[in-house]
């Protein structure tokens, strides 16, 4: 009998042990980067869909440090904020102390419709829209949400890579 059960209860376990087998694969298997840019995500409101794409994103799947991106757990130690959701008037503050919080030469970045300008929720009493709302959205990566490829895609061509 093989060390590792490949079928009922323990195969979930196996799955976990062996997630690099998943692992999407950089393109050109290329090695690497190093100059990390360091990622602190804000959820704001609306139906969590980016949210969630951005989390599936951060998980073993994706190997994000393969990419140049690592998340980080405090806004002090982050170049990028990457907004999801809708604005809604609760986080207006939130969104300030975090931005106020980040270093010299950080970056706003909306991720998915609702987070650049309201998508399906716009403005009303609970919600300002998005952050065009609030100001100038340089940085955007467009979907309902976007794919967690999508995303990846979209900050490798923010930063330039």
């Amino acid at each position: 009998m093989s060390v590792f059960q490949k079928t009922g209860p323990l195969s979930v376990l196996h799955a976990f042990i062996d997630a690099s087998r998943w692992r999407v694969s950089p393109e050109n298997d290329a090695p690497a980067r190093t100059g990390m840019i360091s990622l602190y995500v804000l959820e704001t409101g609306g139906c969590e869909g980016c949210a969630m794409e951005v989390e599936s994103l951060c998980g073993s799947a994706f190997a994000l440090e393969r990419y140049g991106f690592r998340r980080v757990a405090d806004p002090a130690d982050a170049d990028w904020l990457l907004v999801t959701g809708a604005m809604s008037r609760a986080c207006v503050q939130m969104l300030d102390r975090v931005w106020k919080a980040m270093p010299p030469g950080k970056s706003l970045v909306a991720v998915g419709a609702c987070a650049i300008d309201g998508g399906l929720f716009g403005a009303g009493y609970a919600t300002l829209g998005g952050l065009k709302a609030l100001t100038q959205v340089r940085k955007t990566i467009p979907g309902c949400p976007p794919s967690a490829q999508d995303i990846l895609s979209g900050m490798q061509r923010l930063a330039g890579r």
